[in-house]
């Protein structure tokens, strides 16, 4: 019996996840292939998919993104996978710190795919600003990816 309601739980867990993830409208597999086009001549790193959720009031979603120092870096945004448009912005330090920088924005900027290519390489903070919905609780995604470019260091003689 003990297991029995486990079998059901997990297949009711899943079934319940499965459905939250259909309901967003966009291909993830699409929408990172697109973001990976865009990093030429960058190889690609890694990639973040992040639900947005529109809802009855403006909200925002923090991510960190580390960094090897002495490397260099593209981040590309595919937002072709919301229905409303999200500003990103790219700071230096987190949310609880007071005298962060920012370092890019896009605000401004319609373009679906947008990319920065920070100028050094450490810890950045990248967040989400998320316009309120119309009427209509509405979700869409948003397709993070990340690329390097090796740098070597030559020795002078």
């Amino acid at each position: 019996m003990k297991k029995l309601a486990i079998a059901f739980f997990s297949i009711a867990t899943i079934t319940v996840l499965s459905s939250a993830i259909s309901d967003t409208n966009c291909d993830t597999k699409i929408l990172k292939k697109e973001g990976i086009t865009e990093l030429n001549p960058f190889y690609y790193s890694a990639s973040k998919v992040n639900v947005v959720n529109y809802d009855y009031r403006a909200s925002r979603k923090e991510i960190e993104v580390p960094l090897f120092k002495g490397e260099k870096y593209k981040m590309v945004f595919n937002k072709k996978g919301l229905p409303k448009d999200v500003v990103v912005d790219i700071f230096d330090k987190d949310k609880s710190h007071a005298n962060r920088k920012s370092l890019f924005t896009s605000e401004g900027n319609s373009a679906e795919i947008i990319s920065y290519s920070p100028e050094k390489s450490k810890k950045m903070y990248v967040r989400y600003t998320i316009p309120k919905a119309d009427k209509v609780k509405e979700s869409g995604c948003i397709v993070f990816i990340l690329g390097y470019q090796l740098t070597f260091v030559t020795e002078e003689k």
